[in-house]
């Protein structure tokens, strides 16, 4: 009997990518260009080897205001050229800070990623722009994005609320109908919910997520605490299910020494392998955890993130730490697998 054929295909999403004010103040080149070149340089194999890369863009890019960090962020322009040389491919706009610059600073963002063919999901400039379905190597992905929260900034679009996706389950149910009326073989939802800084989930993001299930979604990747939380993989009716809480920070200035906690400096690469024939759609998923490094540079703090395997004992990075900082990622490593307790 003949082996039956399948096409594969590889999706690679992270959490956070946050611009705090550090991460763009002094990072100016000769031309007075801000230059992040630094940011995912060590990662960038990972991201580029996937067919489709995924962030989840927590900032605006608004060019009638000023860069700004945290509260409000408003981040430069170049940063979205950045991300697209690093090999992401799309970006999660939905988040408690896509408001951070005004209903105009969500239309200015969108176009921001789009002039960079990056695809932004989750925010909108026609009311019935809901549905994304991307063809990756022949399998149809269904991208959806939520946010739980909007810093209490939604009045603000007044009838104009429809440029955000608020985590109404209603809408959901409504969304992932019709994407997979648009063909989707399989739904990715990015889920901005949960409480800040608490590496435990929330009783009420696994009510969310039951209703995701629920209503068809395939794969739920949850971002806004800024900490890793727990990676859960399970089948439903013979069909993969993956779920993630959280998956912290991908990017950001959220230091353990005025943080107080060394979670906030990690995170993960969410490495999903599907598999696709003519009766169903499989799939693996890889974690691949994440950890920022900051070091001084020429007089100017610089960003690494980094596949933390890469700076074990052993891994080709480890050189790039001072002695004090390897232990202080050994634990790191150590920490974020007890958060995810993940069980391939």
């Amino acid at each position: 009997k003949s082996e039956k054929s399948f096409i594969q295909a590889n999706i690679m999403a992270t959490g956070d990518i946050m611009f705090h004010q550090p991460l763009y103040i002094k990072t100016k080149d000769a031309e007075g260009k801000y230059d992040f070149s630094t940011y995912y340089e060590k990662v960038k194999e990972y991201l580029t080897s996937s067919d489709y890369a995924i962030g989840n863009f927590e900032a605006t890019i608004n060019p009638n205001r000023p860069i700004a960090g945290h509260p409000m962020f408003n981040a430069p322009k170049e940063a979205v050229k950045f991300l697209k040389d690093f090999g992401f491919d799309a970006l999660s706009t939905c988040n408690n800070h896509c408001l951070d610059t005004g209903y105009e600073g969500v239309l200015t963002t969108i176009d921001a990623i789009k002039e960079n063919n990056i695809l932004p999901f989750g925010t909108r400039k026609e009311e019935n722009d809901r549905i994304n379905v991307v063809d990756i190597k022949g399998i149809k992905v269904g991208l959806l994005s939520y946010s739980e929260m909007f810093n209490g900034m939604e009045g603000i679009l007044k009838d104009k609320s429809y440029v955000v996706s608020p985590l109404d389950l209603n809408m959901v149910k409504k969304d992932i109908e019709d994407t997979k009326k648009a063909g989707a073989d399989i739904i990715l939802v990015y889920c901005h919910w949960g409480d800040e800084y608490h590496t435990d989930f929330a009783e009420r993001q696994r009510l969310y997520a039951n209703e995701i299930f629920k209503a068809g979604a395939d794969i739920i990747l949850g971002s806004h605490p800024h900490v890793l939380q727990k990676a859960l993989k399970f089948n439903v009716d013979g069909r993969d299910k993956f779920l993630i809480y959280s998956m912290g920070n991908s990017i950001a200035n959220q230091r353990k020494e005025w943080m107080g906690t060394y979670d906030t400096e990690c995170g993960v690469i969410v490495s999903i392998n599907l598999k696709k024939d003519s009766e169903k759609i499989n799939f693996d998923v890889d974690l691949i955890p994440t950890y920022t490094s900051r070091r001084i540079v020429d007089g100017i703090y610089r960003y690494y993130v980094y596949a933390m395997k890469d700076l074990l004992e052993g891994g080709k990075y480890r050189g790039d730490l001072p002695e004090g900082e390897k232990v202080r990622l050994d634990n790191n490593y150590k920490r974020s697998m007890e958060i995810l307790d993940y069980k391939k």
